[in-house]
């Protein structure tokens, strides 16, 4: 029975690895249109590629596109460029790439080759890579401004400097980084982020949670639980994570980007999941804590029910006009309030010494998504279309005592605390949603993942898939 169901797991995986997503090229030309009308009067555009790393010896790192590229074009390929001329009768819109080649791509995959990139990626031109500095200059004048971010690819942060910023004595050439045009356009979502798989993103790893939780039990490691959400997401088409899972348990749980995930879970601790699907190249980003053995102490309930306060009263607080910070003050005075009458602090503003982090970052085709948090000294106002995370945290870590000393803290207040924390040590909780603002408020859109405690303790119950596999 055993080996039956492991072969029919492992088969699953195989046969449902993630296809293609259907690009709708619609999108990509209205966002090429819409950056390329923000470009300064005569200017160009170039957007360079990630380039290819060497994880060991001949053996490369999987591959990921830059994003601003690919927001632009689709085009997932390495060793390319975009080239974007709004003054041109013609050829607006031009890449570079590979050539085809028949040995590599037996062992690479297809390429898209100069036809597939104007047929299938609608570019007005193709050239190949190879030809990218004779045809710049064949597209350049010398008073020019021309957008590049440097630091993308070293290969072209050569040329360019090489052949244009070193060349101002022949000419005038601005060089202007794009990002704040692209920033700025990638902070509002429309319906073409929802099109190309940004919700598909958050609802895989929704479903992740739900079968992880399922699984939680004690005796079994940290990677067990990863091993589920990774096969829910492989299994429901994700490629990849937007990140690497953070599945810590006991002490692990305060620490806020722990992935080695190799630890032995053990009866009466916290474990905190951190973990987020990649699909169309969007991520989640989703984090829950709940008790190894699915049930509650009365010092995990304490610390979790401050925590739980704290983050739903910022989202009912989340609709346009109000600005970013206004959230955090809110959670700010919920943990700083709830840590005081649980006798941890003497001062609700001593609360940092147990929430380590921000509480929210903007969420997109990064995990940390690009966006401006602040505009003319104040923090940024909400509107329609922006998606961002949730996430307040406290974590009782033994360092606290020194932070408590450093703030001047009373050697006799310390030892009172530190009782008080003795059967709260090693829980960490962090619980975070994504949310949207739509034009009457906000949408959770992972709100298909429970985290009411006694929601949490009744999936916990149930059976999981790995109970499943080890029968």
């Amino acid at each position: 029975m055993r080996t039956l169901l492991t072969l029919f797991f492992i088969t699953l995986v195989k046969t449902t690895i993630a296809q293609p997503l259907q690009l709708d090229m619609d999108v990509f030309t209205q966002r090429r249109q819409a950056f390329m009308a923000q470009m300064q009067p005569g200017a160009v555009a170039i957007l360079p590629c990630k380039p290819v790393y060497t994880r060991n010896l001949d053996v490369e790192y999987v591959y990921r596109q830059e994003s601003n590229f690919y927001y632009l074009s689709g085009f997932e390929e390495p060793e390319s460029l975009l080239f974007l001329n709004p003054a041109a009768p013609k050829h607006k819109f031009v890449m570079f790439l590979r050539k085809r080649n028949r040995r590599r791509e037996t062992y690479d995959g297809q390429r898209a080759g100069v036809e597939g990139a104007m047929s299938t990626f609608r570019a007005d031109t193709a050239y190949y890579v190879d030809d990218f500095e004779r045809e710049l200059f064949r597209h350049m004048r010398y008073d020019r401004p021309v957008y590049f971010t440097f630091g993308i690819n070293p290969k072209y942060d050569d040329l360019i400097k090489t052949g244009l910023v070193d060349r101002r004595s022949r000419g005038n050439w601005a060089v202007i980084d794009p990002a704040p045009i692209l920033s700025g356009m990638r902070l509002l979502k429309n319906t073409g982020d929802w099109q190309m798989g940004f919700r598909k993103a958050i609802d895989i790893s929704g479903q992740a949670f739900i079968e992880a939780l399922k699984c939680i039990e004690t005796g079994r490691y940290e990677y067990e639980i990863q091993a589920v959400f990774e096969y829910v997401y492989r299994k429901n088409r994700s490629p990849r994570n937007g990140y690497p899972c953070i599945v810590g348990s006991g002490p692990n749980s305060t620490i806020l980007h722990y992935n080695q995930n190799t630890r032995k879970m053990r009866d009466g601790e916290m474990v905190l999941m951190d973990c987020g699907a990649e699909y169309g190249l969007y991520s989640a980003d989703i984090s829950r804590s709940v008790p190894v053995n699915g049930k509650f102490t009365r010092a995990q309930r304490d610390i979790y029910e401050i925590v739980l306060a704290a983050q739903e009263a910022a989202i009912k607080m989340v609709r346009p006009g109000i600005r970013k910070d206004e959230l955090d003050k809110a959670i700010d005075a919920i943990l700083g309030q709830g840590l005081v009458e649980l006798g941890f602090i003497r001062d609700p503003k001593d609360f940092k010494m147990f929430s380590l982090h921000g509480y929210a970052h903007w969420l997109g085709l990064e995990v940390h998504d690009v966006g401006a948090y602040t505009r003319n000294g104040e923090s940024v106002m909400l509107q329609p279309g922006m998606c961002f995370t949730i996430e307040p945290g406290l974590y009782v870590r033994a360092d606290v005592f020194d932070k408590m000393a450093e703030r001047g803290y009373s050697t006799a207040e310390i030892a009172t605390i530190q009782k008080k924390l003795k059967n709260y040590m090693d829980i960490g909780v962090r619980i975070e949603d994504d949310i949207l603002v739509t034009e009457n408020g906000h949408e959770n859109l992972s709100k298909a993942v429970p985290k009411k405690i006694n929601d949490l303790e009744e999936l916990m119950s149930r059976t999981g898939i790995t109970d499943m596999v080890s029968q």
